[in-house]
């Protein structure tokens, strides 16, 4: 708009300028005409040595407000072009406002555009917001400035600490129209409803756990804050909420008796598993001993005179095949014919 107004200051000045150029022509021309009808005069009298002759008259600047005229018209036309013609690029959109207040549409496609002069383009970013809250608010952890400082919560055992967070969210550009009528820029939706919303969020849904599960279930609380926060803007077409728990920080003393609680855990779950342990182990030594039992059992029931008859004759057989079969009435010494080594 600040564009078009100065439009229309150079085209005034241009008008005016051209005006008064023709003025000044016309002002010329009738001083040219009575210098001529003077000069004529004075040199058709006899007596013309006794007058002063007619002094030329000095012609207006007419060439001069001309140019002003033209290079006034063509910055107004330049200016104008300037407040007719916009740029967005991808992840933008902007609301279009007339200059009565009144919006008249808004524009979401990347690229250049054009609206009328008299209309102001609001810009929104409409993906990857980030609203940080880090330690005292002077610097985030890669050396930018922070949206805020920490924010203080109080869980559930009345116990009172302070988190780092960070919640990034994008807008749907459909949603841009309802924003502005409500908020007017970007800023003022930022800080009266975004941040407002993110403090008030995080302070409330760790009061829901214990000291420790503040400590352990980090993740856990972080989805439980990006839920509430996505149905809280779900109106305002804010999507991708994402929240980040940086760090959680207590007072030293409960943080030192949540290390001795967690050293104390950890103790005992190696206590138990090695309880576990030693159970599986005796549970399976039993299970061995039980399954050995069983097939001594079944072999002994497979033992009948029969096969045992039938085993006997079978040794007897593989001992005749290696020679090695000696049959004896028990009373007399059996002769066996030892192999020598023979000379080579």
């Amino acid at each position: 708009m600040f564009w078009f107004i100065l439009a229309i200051i150079f085209a005034l000045v241009a008008v005016a300028a051209f005006v008064v150029s023709a003025r000044f022509r016309r002002h010329n021309a009738a001083a040219e005409e009575a210098y001529k009808s003077k000069l004529k005069q004075y040199e058709e009298r006899s007596d013309s040595y006794r007058y002063t002759p007619p002094r030329v008259p000095v012609p207006a600047p007419v060439g001069a407000l001309r140019i002003v005229a033209g290079a006034a018209a063509v910055l107004a036309l330049v200016l104008t072009f300037f407040s007719a013609a916009y740029t967005q690029d991808e992840g933008e959109a902007k609301a279009l406002r007339s200059f009565t207040g009144e919006l008249v549409g808004s524009d979401i496609t990347p690229g250049i555009s054009f609206k009328a002069p008299w209309v102001s383009a609001i810009n929104f970013d409409t993906r990857n917001n980030i609203a940080s809250y880090i330690g005292d608010g002077q610097s985030d952890f890669n050396g930018g400035k922070p949206t805020g400082n920490q924010i203080t919560f109080t869980d559930k055992d009345s116990a009172a600490g302070n988190v780092d967070v960070v919640v990034t969210y994008s807008i749907r550009p459909d949603k841009i129209e309802d924003i502005y009528r409500e908020y007017k820029t970007q800023e003022n939706f930022r800080s009266r409803l975004i941040e407002q919303d993110i403090r008030a969020t995080v302070r409330t849904v760790p009061s829901a756990y214990s000291t420790v599960e503040v400590l352990t279930q980090r993740s856990k609380i972080s989805d439980g804050i990006q839920q509430a926060l996505a149905a809280r803007w779900e109106r305002w077409g804010v999507t991708s909420v994402q929240v980040a728990l940086q760090e959680i920080r207590y007072p030293d003393q409960i943080t030192e008796r949540f290390n001795n609680l967690t050293a104390e855990r950890t103790r005992a779950e190696e206590a138990k598993a090695k309880t576990v342990t030693a159970e599986n182990e005796a549970k399976t030594a039993l299970v061995q001993a039980q399954g050995e039992a069983k097939a001594n059992e079944a072999r002994s029931k497979a033992l009948t005179p029969e096969v045992l008859q039938q085993q006997y004759i079978d040794a007897l057989k593989i001992a005749a095949e290696k020679g090695q079969l000696i049959i004896t009435d028990g009373e007399s010494t059996p002769l066996l014919n030892v192999p020598t080594k023979t000379a080579k």
